[in-house]
């Protein structure tokens, strides 16, 4: 890719200060040509660079020239190793591009942060899956990715959690999030609120032509967080099963659409923040819902619904 070229060639110049075309060419592999034209992309964006023809030219930076990367502090170089991106990007085909920049940043960093940086990476391993979970396989995951990129709609099959049917999605990628080990799909349709899909039950994903319809509020991260902040409000995650009348699903499970065709009673699996969060939520909806897993949830709705009767 250029763009990693074009860091490599800055990076060996901030090292070395004046370097030949030809060493630069060997170094990265690519022909005289490219270098020449790498030097003079880097100074039509504003990098203070340039070549010097003649028997003893070269290329160079102009004295006193630093990038932000080599001005980390001693402590932010001890973090480059502690990312933990490589097996988090992996899915999305980036594995190489991110192993190789690191790289990069390390052999750019002055000797005794580099020294720290790599005693850091033989103490410490990031490891950024969930244990419980292991490493999941998401065939879709990088039509999904580009596609949010691209800002594309996207057509697709997607197998609903609670009853395994498989239903057919036009939706709008907004962005993945990666929690646990797990990709999430957070994505739109049309002027609904964004809901989450889990990325690994997409079983077929076609790009369009359409654009995504632009939202100027939504912002990934802070949508995320939200939500996570609401739920880890509540405490532990705490599964339940229920059974759900068609008016209550759409509510109470993101994967169900308000025009889903379902039938009179549809099976759910939902998580909560703990027990107390399930007892709450779930009464809300009366009549419309029944838990049938774990029985100490269902023992807790029924004593509450007969004092409550005794109330009135």
């Amino acid at each position: 890719m250029r763009a990693d070229r074009l860091l490599a060639v800055l990076l060996l110049l901030q090292r070395r200060k004046r370097t030949t075309a030809r060493e630069l060419a060997e170094r990265l592999e690519v022909s005289v040509r490219t270098i020449y034209r790498d030097v003079e992309a880097l100074a039509a964006s504003g990098v203070p660079i340039y070549s010097e023809p003649g028997r003893n030219g070269g290329v160079r930076l102009i004295e006193g020239y630093r990038t932000d990367l080599t001005g980390l502090s001693l402590g932010e170089a001890e973090l480059v190793p502690l990312l933990g991106l490589g097996d988090a990007l992996a899915g999305l085909g980036f594995e190489s591009s991110v192993a190789q920049t690191e790289a990069k940043v390390m052999s750019a960093l002055p000797e005794a942060q580099r020294e720290r940086a790599e005693h850091f990476r033989r103490k410490i391993h990031v490891d950024l899956s969930a244990w419980w979970h292991g490493t999941e396989t998401v065939p879709h995951l990088e039509t999904l990715t580009e596609a949010a990129f691209a800002g594309r709609k996207v057509r697709m099959r997607y197998r609903r959690g609670g009853d395994g049917k498989t239903v057919a999605r036009t939706i709008d990628p907004l962005g993945l999030v990666l929690k646990n080990g797990i990709w999430y799909l957070v994505a739109a349709s049309g002027s609904a609120e964004p809901r989450t899909y889990r990325a690994v039950r997409v079983l077929d994903a076609e790009i369009t032509d359409e654009d995504v319809e632009l939202r100027d509020e939504f912002e990934l991260g802070t949508w995320w967080s939200a939500r996570r902040t609401e739920f880890e409000h509540h405490g532990v995650a705490y599964e339940v099963v229920v059974n759900a009348r068609r008016d209550a699903v759409p509510t109470l499970s993101s994967e169900y659409e308000a025009d889903a065709e379902l039938g009179e009673w549809t099976r759910l699996n939902l998580t909560f923040g703990g027990r107390d969060h399930a007892l709450k939520r779930l009464l809300t909806f009366g009549a419309s819902v029944e838990v049938l897993e774990p029985a100490e949830l269902r023992a807790s709705i029924a004593a509450t619904l007969r004092e409550a009767a005794t109330l009135y």
